[in-house]
């Protein structure tokens, strides 16, 4: 009976800690929240995920410049004018989320984007920071299109 009991304690405390290991983080909720807003075209839902100085940067082909540059303006105003233009001109474009992993207030994720205009599909990787449940800045690493 003991061996039932032990082994009974290891599959509960193996399947207490898969659960752990795949719940999701509040940053990768924000994460994926984000990303849906950015799908459904809700330009307003997509601000709102994000703090009023949130920054975007993009790589460019520089690759010893990992942080890359703001493409979104340095305030709020200025970024709302930006996205508003980008989903303006790609409605269609959509993400998604292959893979995420958080540690802290960092998420990277894998992506993959399509519905672009030429067609392609690309792979990237993003890395998102998120604090007090915001997107506080963006890092568009690497995309590459196949």
């Amino acid at each position: 009976m003991k061996m039932w009991s032990a082994l009974a304690l290891a599959v509960l405390l193996a399947v207490s800690w898969l659960a752990l290991a795949q719940a999701e983080s509040a940053q990768e909720a924000v994460v994926r929240r984000y990303v849906q807003a950015w799908n459904d075209q809700d330009v307003e839902g997509f601000l709102a995920l994000s703090t009023p100085d949130a920054r975007t940067y993009r790589r460019d082909r520089d690759d010893q410049d990992l942080a890359g540059t703001s493409i979104a303006g340095d305030d709020a105003g200025q970024r709302a004018h930006y996205y508003r233009g980008a989903f303006a001109k790609r409605p269609r474009v959509r993400v998604d989320i292959v893979q995420l992993q958080a540690v802290d207030d960092i998420v990277m994720s894998r992506e993959r984007i399509s519905g672009g205009a030429d067609g392609k599909v690309s792979d990237a990787l993003t890395v998102y920071q998120v604090r007090d449940r915001k997107i506080c800045n963006v890092w568009h690493v690497k995309r590459r299109s196949r």
